[in-house]
Parts: C-alpha cells; sequence; structure tokens
C-alpha cells in the first residue's frame, strides 16, 4: 500500500539541528556572523531547485569561489525570500564557498532530501533558506553597528563602521550620513536631512535642486564610497563648469588615491578646485580636534556625533540596522 505524502514525516528536526550548527561554524569570522556566506548559502540552496545534487562540485563555478550563475540565483532567491541585497554579487566574492558549502549540503541531506519527491524537496529547500535568511534579515534590517572606541583612532573607528556597513549594504548610507552629522556637529547648524542620493540634482531642468550631497558656503561636498564611477566624475565637471564651488569628493580611505587619479587625469575637470579626501579623514579628524586630542574627550564628541547621525538622520531617512551604538 503506498503511503500518501501526508503521513510521511521528513526528519526537518534533524536538518534544522544541524542548520544551527553550521550557522554557528560556518558563517562566522572573529566571532562575527559574515552576511556574504549567508547569502551565498541562499544561493547555494536556490539552486538545488533546478539541480538536486548534494555534491559541492557540481554546483561551483569553474575557477570561481561562487556557484555556477551565481548572481542569477541570489536574484532569485532575494526575492523569493524579500530581502534585500547586500551587494549584486550576493556575496559571491567575500563568501569563501569552498570551505563551508559542502557542510550545507550535508544539513540538507539529514532532512532525507535524495529520497525525497520534488514537492518535498521544495519543501526542504524552503525550511533551510528560511532559516538562513532570519540571522541575514536581522543584520540587514535590526542590528545596529557597533563603534569600539578604546585603542582606536578616530579615523580607524570611522575606517571599521565603514566596512561593516557594507556587509549590510549600507556603506553609502553610513557614510553621507555621518558626513552630515560632522558638519552639524562642527559647525553647529542645521543640516538638511536627505535620504542618501536624494539631495543632489535630479535633472538639468531643476535649477533649485542641490548640486550635491551638501552645500557649506562655497564648498559642494559629494560622498562617494564606492569605486570611481562615472556619474560622480561627471557631476563635478558640471558642478565646476556652472558654478565658482570648489568640490569635495569624499569616500573610503583605500579607495582615494584610485579617485585622485582619475580627477587629475580628466580633461573636463578643473582639478585644482578639486578636493579629494576620506570619509574617515573628513570626519575623524574633527572628532580629534574637538576632543583636544584626549581619549576621554573622543569618547565624549563620538557620543556627541552618534547622537546626532541616530536621531537626525537615521530616524528620519534610514533604517534600524543602520544606528550606531558605542562599544
Amino acid at each position: 500500500m503506498k503511503v500518501p505524502v501526508w503521513a510521511r514525516i521528513l526528519p526537518t528536526s534533524c536538518m534544522v539541528s544541524q542548520l544551527e550548527t553550521f550557522l554557528t561554524s560556518h558563517t562566522k569570522k572573529a566571532g562575527k556572523v559574515v552576511p556574504a556566506r549567508l547569502q551565498a548559502g541562499l544561493v547555494l540552496l536556490e539552486r538545488l531547485r533546478d539541480f538536486p545534487s548534494l555534491t559541492l562540485s557540481d554546483h561551483r563555478a569553474q575557477g570561481s569561489a561562487g556557484a555556477i550563475s551565481h548572481e542569477t540565483y541570489g536574484n532569485r532567491v532575494h526575492e523569493r525570500m524579500n530581502l534585500q541585497p547586500i551587494n549584486k554579487n550576493h556575496g559571491r566574492r567575500s563568501s569563501n564557498l569552498p570551505e563551508w558549502g559542502q557542510y550545507l549540503l550535508d544539513a540538507i541531506a539529514s532532512a532525507g532530501f535524495a529520497d525525497a519527491s520534488p514537492k518535498e524537496r521544495e519543501a526542504i529547500i524552503s525550511k533551510a533558506q528560511a532559516e538562513l535568511a532570519k540571522p541575514l534579515r536581522a543584520i540587514i534590517e535590526q542590528e545596529p553597528l557597533e563603534a569600539r572606541i578604546k585603542g582606536r583612532s578616530a579615523e580607524a573607528i570611522i575606517h571599521n563602521l565603514l566596512l561593516d556597513a557594507e556587509q549590510k549594504g549600507k556603506s553609502g548610507e553610513v557614510a553621507q550620513y555621518l558626513v552630515g552629522a560632522k558638519l552639524a556637529l562642527r559647525f553647529k547648524r542645521d543640516i538638511p536631512v536627505h535620504p542618501a542620493n536624494k539631495s543632489d540634482r535630479r535633472s538639468r531642468s531643476d535649477v533649485n535642486a542641490k548640486l550635491g550631497d551638501f552645500e557649506i558656503e562655497n564648498a559642494v561636498i559629494e560622498v562617494a564610497v564606492g569605486p570611481v564611477d562615472q556619474k560622480h566624475l561627471q557631476q563635478m565637471a558640471e558642478i565646476l563648469e556652472k558654478s565658482d564651488k570648489e568640490v569635495w569628493l569624499l569616500t573610503r580611505s583605500d579607495r582615494v588615491n584610485g579617485w585622485k587619479n582619475e580627477v587629475e587625469d580628466s580633461d573636463d575637470i578643473m582639478s585644482d578646485k578639486v578636493v579629494v579626501t576620506s570619509v574617515e579623514a573628513f570626519v575623524g579628524q574633527n572628532i580629534t580636534e574637538l576632543a583636544e586630542f584626549s581619549i576621554k574627550g573622543k569618547a565624549t564628541q563620538f557620543a556627541a556625533l552618534f547622537e546626532l547621525y541616530n536621531r537626525q538622520w537615521v530616524e528620519k531617512v534610514g533604517t534600524p540596522g543602520i544606528r550606531i551604538v558605542l562599544k
């Protein structure tokens, strides 16, 4: 007599237990969960819907640390789970899939995946993806960023915050809002609050739109923490062509030289009117000076900076997952 599907109980409890062990042992680095690994785990599980092999080598792209069609499956699973992608490659470049991928597939095997019907396999995959999505969603949407001050310079504190924000796919927002909070703290004035990348010109015909992320007297400040891109280069050229203002381009410290070289090599940009520096230096130096180079004063100034950042920017135009707390 054939046993109906509803009467068969798959050992998903065993799988969930193994997934809990997997999350504890294989998704962390230096004690912190690496979102890229969770993203890549979701991708690997999504491939099982089309290619139900439980052997990792059958899913790995040749010469790559990622899965075959990694971005395609990443787009699909993030849409399925209603998750915001942290980056366009869905963790392919920084997940180290070969190190832990087989452990994840072994957890799926423990649920009887190999002998399950197609419908049951779909249920197993969905259950496993839900388990991986829980911590990823919490990291992106709820868990605040932590600023560890002890033993670090102000610039190093900001740099670490930007790296952690990048893991959430939020480095642009965090950088822009920190710059806004720094300007408000330093100059004791109200700085207009706009969502990231919404304060600059939307169209050439909009004459009242702002030229950049911030305008302070004769300076236009634009925050661009990513690699060099043509959009910002063109924007700088237009600002310099149509105004007498100087441009401050703020990027991440490890990208300053790349931006400087592009600005200096451009025939369309008057490089003598452009200052390229890092968000870390722009924010960190003021904090250090306001603290009068005192360790105690630095903690006080950072507390004031983050209070402004959380209250003026995160609460109005941000998300809970980019709040900053002192540690």
